[in-house]
């Protein structure tokens, strides 16, 4: 069939022509899980460069572009296959060290500041980062500066090795970087390329650190107690502290325990408790403080790590890291000499009274001492206790019934008094009816008289006098209805307190009783109880009277 008569649309060709192999050359293939050489020659590409010269395998200024042949020639052979610059120069990184000054303003201590930094140059992409070495308390965030990539320059090229080198000034995103060092892998790579990079430089140092440098007084070294033990077992004679290891082995795991308070004497100060342990091991004192229930402080149980407390801490103020240590034989520490009740120490100016101790140590003072019971005085810790004063409830004004007005005292919400029912329904209708008079009464009071009753069914008095013609007076309601206390009990009046020929004192009037009418004698020869039991709170509270007098 003729080409040309079948149109040429997806299908239509028949022609069946051997495929060719366009893949993509490579050089490595993997075996076994192993990337292994292919010995296949990979096409040209333009990030390649063959070696044609001996010029080609070194570099004689910084211009000159690295590539794969540097590699080739650290093993002095020259190949002439092209390997890619990713596989030359994988994980081979340049580091260079820089500084730059930063501005400082509205500061009396310094205008600005040095900050050092470390510059990264990747030789398999020519990317670049920069990183802040971190300072513990600096207050400046710190750690990557500039994220890796490629950083461009103002003429639109990018940053090369051509532009870093000790003594060179590198500006990035307006941050002007000066170069002062290098690691001995890029000194020895520049080397090798035959660039000498020159002497390291010095890094500038700005107002700040001048000011707050100090610089070391003393050079001898601390023998810490770990570092005894260390050089103890790799063969040290430890013979000349004898006598402490002696008393270590000796007084092991005995401790002094004291009670001990600390009153604040600012204002508005407190006590606040302590407990104080002496250990007879070594000598060192551990002061603990007592967390108190709400008292609006962070739990911190520790006011004092175990360590040597000396008796003046300005002996030992120059040098902080040395509390603690006995390095200094001039320092007087505390021991257990200086430790009693009723003494007082000093821990870092904080003045503590020990106010006791447990029964172990009040033992080992009498045992070694000499000391007796008198010597461990009982000394409270607390704080005096302060009376409060009790509130007595207001006077009764007269309005309402007392107990009305009470209950707006005893509760926010006044609730309505109780009333006796049985009581006021048994004894209804029921009431005493006394005749009296003034007891000492004033010339124009001796002609007065008053009618007194008593109701069983309340306890409520009511008085009225009776009406004499030209005596002065207007005879009618002298005291209203309602409850009286007796001044002589400080109750309410009860039956009891009414008898024949005894007097009463109401509202500061005293009336003797003179007579009483035919129904109240009755009732009080019938109920002998409520008048000669003398007359309990309780007593009128239901009276047992009989059907005849009821009548």
């Amino acid at each position: 069939m003729d080409q040309t008569t079948i149109p040429f649309l997806p299908g239509m060709n028949v022609l069946i022509k051997p495929k060719e192999n366009y893949h993509k050359s490579h050089m490595f293939d993997v075996n076994h899980g192993i990337r292994v050489d292919n010995n296949r020659e990979p096409i040209a590409h333009r990030s390649w460069r063959p070696v044609n010269s001996e010029a080609d395998l070194s570099i004689s200024k910084p211009s000159v572009d690295f590539d794969a042949t540097q590699a080739m020639k650290s093993n002095n052979e020259v190949n002439m296959r092209r390997v890619p610059t990713w596989v030359a120069y994988d994980r081979k990184v340049m580091r260079f060290y820089a500084y730059f000054k930063e501005a400082v303003f509205s500061s009396q201590v310094e205008n600005y500041r040095v900050r050092k930094c470390v510059i990264y140059y990747y030789l398999e992409d020519h990317s670049i980062h920069v990183a802040e070495p971190k300072i513990e308390n600096s207050g400046i965030p710190q750690g990557v500066f500039i994220k890796r990539h490629r950083i461009p320059k103002s003429n639109n090229e990018y940053v090369t090795l051509d532009d870093l080198a000790i003594g060179q000034e590198l500006a990035i995103y307006g941050r002007v970087f000066r170069i002062v060092d290098v690691d001995d892998f890029t000194r020895a790579f520049f080397m090798q390329n035959g660039v000498d990079l020159g002497e390291p430089e010095d890094y500038p140092s700005d107002p700040f650190t001048k000011k707050h440098t100090v610089q070391p007084t003393s050079n001898k070294k601390i023998m810490y107690p770990m570092k005894e033990h260390m050089e103890a077992s790799l063969g040290k004679m430890m013979g000349v502290n004898i006598e402490s290891t002696q008393r270590f082995l000796r007084n092991d795991r005995k401790v002094l325990r004291f009670y001990a308070i600390w009153s604040d004497q600012k204002m508005y100060g407190e006590q606040r408790p302590y407990i104080v342990h002496y250990f007879l091991a070594d000598d060192t004192v551990q002061v603990l403080e007592i967390n108190m229930v709400n008292s609006g402080r962070d739990p911190f149980p520790v006011f004092l790590q175990r360590s040597k407390l000396p008796k003046d801490f300005r002996e030992i103020r120059p040098d902080v890291s040395r509390i603690g240590w006995t390095t200094d034989q001039s320092v007087q520490y505390y021991t257990e000499e200086d430790l009693k009740v009723g003494a007082e120490i000093t821990v870092y100016g904080r003045q503590l009274f020990i106010a006791g101790c447990d029964a172990f140590t009040k033992r080992f003072y009498m045992e070694n001492f000499g000391m007796t019971e008198a010597d461990f005085p009982f000394l409270s810790m607390d704080d005096p206790s302060e009376e409060v004063p009790e509130m007595k409830p207001p006077e009764y004004n007269g309005f309402g019934t007392e107990e009305d007005s009470l209950g707006s005292f005893l509760y926010l919400t006044p609730k309505v008094p109780k009333v006796n029912f049985k009581k006021l329904m048994e004894n209804d209708g029921l009431k005493l009816s006394f005749l009296a008079r003034f007891v000492n009464p004033q010339p124009e009071d001796v002609n007065r008289r008053f009618n007194i009753t008593f109701y069983m069914n309340n306890d409520t008095v009511s008085i009225f006098e009776r009406f004499q013609r030209n005596s002065g007076f207007v005879g009618g309601k002298f005291l209203e209805r309602r409850r009286v206390t007796n001044p002589a009990t400080g109750l309410f009046f009860k039956p009891a307190d009414f008898k024949m020929g005894t007097n009463v004192i109401i509202n500061n009037f005293e009336f003797e009783l003179m007579q009483a009418d035919k129904w109240t004698l009755n009732f009080i020869e019938q109920n002998p109880l409520i008048f000669n039991s003398g007359g309990g709170p309780g007593s009128s509270s239901t009276v047992a009277v009989n059907e005849e007098v009821q009548l």
